[in-house]
């Protein structure tokens, strides 16, 4: 096979590249993951699993009602028992009160008591810890038995500390106790970066399983969810024109405000898509665009794949981000992933810079210029695949070398921030469940969780090979063509309780640093809390965040674990959300803009619900380092908050039936695909609605509707004549054309408009050309390459257009339309510089 660019192909997200792996690491389950696919690690067995949810399960499968005990376990009771207490808030309390009115409440508890539930069989998850701290025996405030004093005198001076500090009987020890006690080290020395602890993993599992509104990504009105437009386009493999799924997705950025830019008048998107259940995965970024300030869905385009239509599925390209250079190119940072020669996803960071053409009729890719890979780990700091491949347990190891993020300083000087595995400085061994630091509770947790890792076989395995790691380089300072100068620490590591933290981005508020994460907790150790996750709530994602002062940390977690957002609908509904991607909102140093892709890939939600974007929410800041989900939503595909941007009628509720239902019909009591552990509609659900926030954004007392539903794909306007008189526009349509106003702002008094300054005579646009199929580029070169490759004058599809779609006006009509327009009133939006 000739080495082409190497492309990357995405399975650690949501594809398996089986057909590439050789068949000993097909039969150990060889598996990796990315930002929209898992490989759960709750369960020991082989039962089949679908593509979305790459699952190993040993938990017994069974059906049971409401009166049947065999199957479900004490703890899944209390959990449920909890879950309708404690963590419950005085406004879910209200909202849930609200809703009985309605008869939802009395609905979801007759769906919850009453349904046939598939449960997990936890007994072969806990079958081996029947030494762990369940029993052990707590103190009796007493005074101590001559066993006790004699077992703290076998224990070393920290871990006879530990043990009465957590309120345990030292006489009810095994000698085998007393000799793992003494293996722990309890040094304190500094760490180099911040720490994902066990008791973080536990917390941010909890608060899944707690649906607090206050990280509870909100509901959403399925029935308004859309497939995205653009996304019927030319696909990067097959050179056909087809559908595809859209996740992974991030725009192009001002370099150091970190706005979405305005690009000559466009927003800039690339994202990650491909064809849902191609043949060892279609994964590949193209390069979408609309007006900037434009928030209708519909009016997004594709400019077409960025690496052209010649690509295969064993180079591909995974996530990443771009910031615009200085000499006006787009400098773009991705995943480069290799798949040759039976490797299991050999991840890389690369960059290209993207030469554009603009124009009044969109955006094209003139040349993709430069690209070469920028790092492949260096062993010390940061696994290389290498390290992966010749690891001992391959099969429930997890490789992670992507995602980079890219910041600027205010000096010019640029990093990559992105997702890695700590090397060899750090690394992954058993000997990390001896480390201390990386449990993080006090005394009586960390005992408790270090016999239950060492009583639980495969907990032990998981938390002996996680190493998961936001990384940091510096970059040299050719904009267009950078190599790596400088390698550090990680920011954050999550050694012993995660094997994956991704798409990493850092937004800059005021004068901090704020750094957002994704995960699951099923790529965690604590296979338990992942199970506790699936049954109650359905799915186990979550968005994490970290504070500092300065972009090279000491990072601080929020909300104490790190958790910023949690799921709250299953993962095969159509309103299920992943992939978190945190933008700043321009006005409001204290809110981020959270945008995601909505249902999981592979019709997960039904024949024909293809991934596609979700609509935006605000998430607050707050003052004390703690953050809050505020019930503010947008059209899909909104990166761009301002005026007009907030549509609550995109917001659902946790009802069957309603018409703003967050369930399509038929999804309330569908089976979970990934292991089948439970049917939806015996999930402890329970309705939620975020804080709607003090600091209103919205326009005051408009007199149209506060946001309005876009319309669908308005054309080109056909030559209009002179319109009579009309009264004030409620909710004018937003032409493409640009001499009409693209999404107009509400006004505040349209009975009274000020004159606006006339518009000078726009002369006649010229008849828009649609671009022509681009020949097949040649394939980037590879670093180490003399030459870089330069595609040159490319026109990438724009999604299903044709020239018959762009009217041209006549110059007069226009004249007489300019002058219509400013005697009503009716303005252009400001364009933000």
């Amino acid at each position: 096979m000739t080495k082409e660019h190497k492309k990357i192909y995405k399975v650690g997200k949501n594809w398996a590249v089986a057909t590439l792996v050789s068949a000993s690491i097909l039969m150990e389950g060889g598996v990796t993951a990315h930002a929209d696919a898992v490989k759960n690690n709750e369960y020991d067995g082989t039962a089949n699993v679908n593509i979305d949810r790459q699952a190993n399960v040993d938990g017994k499968i069974i059906s049971t009602n409401d009166n049947a005990t065999s199957g479900s376990t004490k703890q899944e009771s209390s959990v449920a028992n909890d879950n309708a207490t404690s963590g419950s808030t005085k406004q879910e309390s209200s909202v849930a009160n609200d809703n009985a009115t309605s008869g939802s409440t009395k609905q979801e508890s007759s769906v919850a008591n009453n349904t046939k539930t598939a449960v997990v069989d936890e007994s072969k998850n806990t079958s081996n810890t029947e030494n762990d701290n369940s029993q052990l025996k707590q103190t009796n405030n007493e005074q101590p038995s001559a066993a006790t004093q004699a077992n703290l005198k076998k224990l070393n001076h920290e871990a006879a500390k530990a043990v009465q500090n957590a309120k345990i009987d030292a006489g009810s020890l095994t000698d085998e106790q007393i000799n793992e006690l003494n293996k722990i080290n309890f040094s304190k020395s500094a760490e180099k970066g911040e720490k994902l602890t066990f008791k973080d993993l536990e917390e941010i599992g909890n608060a899944i399983v707690k649906q607090d509104p206050q990280y509870a990504v909100p509901y959403f009105n399925a029935k308004e969810i859309k497939n995205m437009p653009a996304s019927y386009t030319v696909d990067a493999q097959t050179g056909k024109m087809a559908h595809l799924d859209v996740w992974d997705s991030w725009p192009v950025q001002d370099p150091v405000t970190g706005y979405v830019s305005n690009y000559k008048g466009y927003q800039l998107v690339i994202a990650m898509m491909g064809i849902p259940n191609s043949p060892n995965g279609d994964n590949h970024i193209y390069l979408l665009y609309n007006k900037y300030g434009d928030n209708d869905f519909s009016h997004w385009r594709n400019a077409g794949s960025i690496f052209g239509t010649n690509e295969n599925n064993v180079y591909q390209e995974w996530s990443g981000s771009a910031i615009v250079n200085d000499n006006g190119t787009i400098q773009l940072f991705f995943t480069s992933n290799d798949t040759s020669d039976y490797k299991l996803n050999d991840q890389r960071l690369a960059t290209a810079t993207l030469n554009l053409d603009v124009d009044d009729n969109g955006v094209s890719i003139k040349s993709v210029d430069n690209y070469h890979v920028l790092f492949e780990g260096d062993g010390f700091h940061y696994q290389t695949y290498d390290q992966f491949a010749n690891g001992k347990d391959r099969k429930n190891d997890d490789y992670c070398l992507r995602d980079p993020h890219v910041v600027q300083l205010e000096n010019g000087d640029r990093y990559l921030v992105f997702e890695a595995n700590t090397g060899t400085e750090d690394y992954q061994s058993d000997d990390q469940i001896y480390n201390w630091a990386n449990y993080g509770g006090n005394d009586a947790f960390n005992i408790k969780s270090f016999f239950k890792l060492l009583n639980n076989k495969k907990d032990r395995e998981l938390a002996g090979l996680a190493n998961g790691a936001l990384g940091i380089l510096k970059l040299n300072n050719d904009q267009t063509n950078p190599k790596v100068e400088e390698v550090y620490s990680p920011l954050v590591s999550t050694l012993m309780a995660s094997d994956e933290v991704e798409r990493p981005n850092v937004v800059k508020l005021g004068d901090k640093y704020y750094l957002f994460s994704v995960t699951r907790v099923s790529r965690g150790s604590d296979r338990e809390l992942t199970a506790k996750d699936n049954t109650i709530v359905g799915d186990n994602v979550a968005m994490i965040g970290y504070v500092s002062d300065n972009l090279m940390g000491k990072y601080k977690p929020l909300n104490n674990s790190g958790v910023v957002l949690t799921a709250s609908v299953p993962a095969n509904w159509r309103t299920a959300t992943y992939s978190y991607y945190a933008v700043p909102v321009e006005g409001h140093p204290d809110q981020v803009l959270i945008t995601s892709y909505m249902s999981n890939k592979d019709f997960a939600s039904g024949e024909g619900n293809y991934a596609t974007w979700a609509p935006s929410y605000i998430v607050q800041i707050n003052p004390d380092d703690t953050t809050t989900v505020l019930a503010r939503a947008t059209n899909q595909g909104d990166w761009v908050w301002d005026d007009s941007s907030r549509n609550d009628n995109m917001l659902g509720v946790l009802k069957e039936g309603a018409v703003n239902s967050a369930a399509l019909p038929g999804e309330w009591g569908k089976p979970v695909d990934w292991s089948l552990i439970n049917r939806s509609s015996g999930l402890g659900l329970k309705p939620h609605q975020p804080n709607t926030g003090t600091a209103e954004t919205a326009p005051t007392a408009p007199t149209a509707p506060t946001a309005p539903t876009a319309p669908t794909a308005p054309t080109a306007p056909t030559a209009p004549t002179a319109p009579t008189a009309p009264t004030a526009p409620t909710a004018p349509t937003a032409p493409t054309a640009p001499t009409a106003p693209t999404a107009p702002t509400v006004p505040t008094a349209p009975t009274a408009p000020t004159a606006p300054t006339a518009p000078t005579a726009p002369t006649a646009p010229t008849a828009p050309i649609n671009p022509s199929q681009p020949t097949t580029p040649t394939k980037p070169v590879q670093a180490g390459q003399a030459a870089a490759t330069n595609f040159v004058n490319q026109r990438l599809p724009q999604t299903g257009e044709t020239d018959q779609q762009h009217m041209t006006l006549s110059g007069l009509l226009l004249l007489a339309m300019s002058s219509l327009l400013g005697l009503f009133g009716m303005t252009k939006r400001q364009r933000k510089e």
